[in-house]
């Protein structure tokens, strides 16, 4: 989950309730805050870390992954370019490293505890004028859209992260991926900001890929292109495979759309579950400024949304789960997936129209059956075949079967 801050009166404890195990907070660390005079030393004692530091200190306790993003360059290492989002100035790489170095240092160790460390935010977004929260390395004349200049750095970020403290993780500036790069028409030149940064030797320079996707309106039914397109590109140039992490994923609506994202929560979640990521992120939990997808309302995060409920009943049923593949035989229309849990067999499932559907299972199991929600729903196992009415809302089918002695 990502939060507009990390703080009790943000929703924290619901949000804890709710099963979260990866958080990442709208709070960045910002280098241009820390070191705003370049060689005049690390200001770490601002309003702004001492925020900063009381999230990873709750996190920690918490027992939550925290992501801290590292962002936000100084103006004196970004020349020629006026915003702090640009891509850093050659010269300053050994700067940035050093101060990545020391924030490491500090932050990874007790009472902070950070381990995962990701360096920007949408690096692949074009150079802006402006201060910005995405990265901005983008440069519409290269080839590559100046991934290559993002790997050079990394070549230089990486190991003084490591030398700092070797059990962190270093995770690629999210990649926002708009669409795929084609070939026969030079289309979608962004999305070949990967390839520069595996060109440039980088590809040992990071540890876990992440990546941001969301879908709008009311689409329900368009899965996640990218990680095979991101696989694929391993591939190609001969890169082990990266673990991968969701870090940005809603249903956008406006104005906003409670029940589709309600739906939209489980189908999400299941998705990535089925196509090996560590983890997926929705954002935000508790502020409607990016097209209103907060699970919770705003002005007061004690009070629920549908999302809410949606989320919790989710990781409660994939809680513990592996993949075993797709449910198939069903009529058109159908999508869903079929997993091994400790207690049995998990089956989710839903529908682009109102339909029945048979699901088989093992003849002689107990089955069980919840909509979207977590309410219960009548269900009964006729010869190896559990009959409902499928329809938007994921349904969630949990068969378990007698111990044979």
């Amino acid at each position: 989950m990502v939060m507009s801050s990390i703080a009790p009166n943000r929703g924290f404890d619901d949000l804890r309730a709710a099963g979260v195990t990866w958080i990442r907070s709208n709070n960045n660390l910002l280098w241009r805050d820390v070191e705003p005079v370049e060689g005049g030393g690390y200001q770490w004692n601002t309003p702004a870390m001492q925020r900063i530091e009381q999230e990873m200190i709750l996190a920690s306790q918490s027992g939550l992954r925290l992501i801290m993003i590292v962002r936000g360059s100084p103006r004196w290492a970004t020349p020629p370019y006026q915003a702090d989002c640009a891509p850093i100035h050659p010269t300053k790489y050994a700067r940035f490293a050093a101060f990545m170095a020391a924030a490491v240092a500090r932050y990874s160790q007790p009472p902070y505890n950070v381990v995962f460390w990701q360096v920007g935010n949408e690096p692949d977004a074009y150079i802006f004028q402006h201060d910005s929260l995405y990265g901005c390395w983008g440069v519409r004349t290269d080839p590559y859209y100046g991934g290559r200049a993002y790997g050079e750095m990394l070549k230089v970020v990486y190991p003084a992260i490591k030398a700092s403290n070797p059990a962190v993780q270093v995770l690629h500036g999210s990649l926002l991926l708009d669409r795929p790069y084609n070939p026969k028409n030079g289309g979608g030149l962004t999305a070949r900001f990967l390839e520069g940064v595996f060109l440039a030797g980088a590809a040992d320079a990071f540890d876990i890929l992440p990546y941001n996707s969301y879908y709008w309106g009311g689409d329900l039914t368009s899965a996640d292109w990218k990680a095979p397109y991101l696989r694929n590109l391993m591939t190609t140039y001969n890169v082990p495979p990266k673990p991968m992490l969701m870090t940005e994923t809603a249903l956008l609506c406006d104005p906003g759309c409670p029940t589709l994202q309600a739906y939209a929560v489980g189908r999400y979640y299941t998705r990535a579950l089925s196509i090996n990521l560590l983890g997926t992120m929705w954002y935000l939990y508790d502020s409607d400024e990016f097209h209103n997808a907060a699970m919770v309302e705003p002005q007061n995060p004690d009070q629920h949304r549908p999302a809410y409920q949606a989320y919790q009943h989710a990781v409660g049923q994939l809680k513990g789960a592996t993949f075993i593949g797709v449910l198939t035989g069903q009529p058109s229309g159908i999508e869903g997936y079929r997993f091994a849990r400790p207690d049995g067999a998990l089956t989710v499932f839903w529908s682009s129209k109102a339909q029945p559907v048979s699901i088989p299972v093992a003849p002689d199991a107990t089955v069980t059956c919840t909509a979207w929600d977590g309410a219960p729903l009548q269900c009964t196992n006729i010869a190896g075949g559990v009959e409902l009415q499928a329809d938007l809302g994921p349904i969630y089918l949990v068969e378990s079967v007698p111990l044979r002695r």
